[in-house]
């Protein structure tokens, strides 16, 4: 699975990023999500799927087989396990999305 968000569309409401912290950021020059990784670890495929749902203008696209998909491969390189599983660990316990920070 990779994901890609459609920066022109984007609205930068962030609600991906209240989601999912560890896969989405926000632009600080102008709001605009950008995805952290070009490929999701497992652990985190459902919350993704919640992220692209919950995205109020339909900016994120979830591609589930990245089988002969150049365009994630585009998107930029995937965290390293060490990176990621840290993460994971806390998009799982934090579910409802937002991590705390102001």
């Amino acid at each position: 699975m990779c994901v890609v968000v459609d920066q022109d569309l984007c609205g930068t409401s962030g609600q991906c990023v209240l989601t999912l912290p560890s896969t989405f950021r926000q632009r600080k020059s102008d709001g605009v999500a950008e995805v952290c990784g070009a490929t999701v670890p497992q652990a985190l495929h459902t919350a993704v799927r919640l992220a692209a749902r919950q995205c109020p203008v339909a900016a994120i696209r979830v591609i589930e087989s990245a089988a002969g998909g150049g365009e994630c491969a585009s998107a930029g390189s995937a965290p390293s396990p060490a990176e990621a599983e840290p993460h994971a660990a806390r998009d799982e316990r934090n579910r409802g999305g937002h991590d705390g920070t102001v």
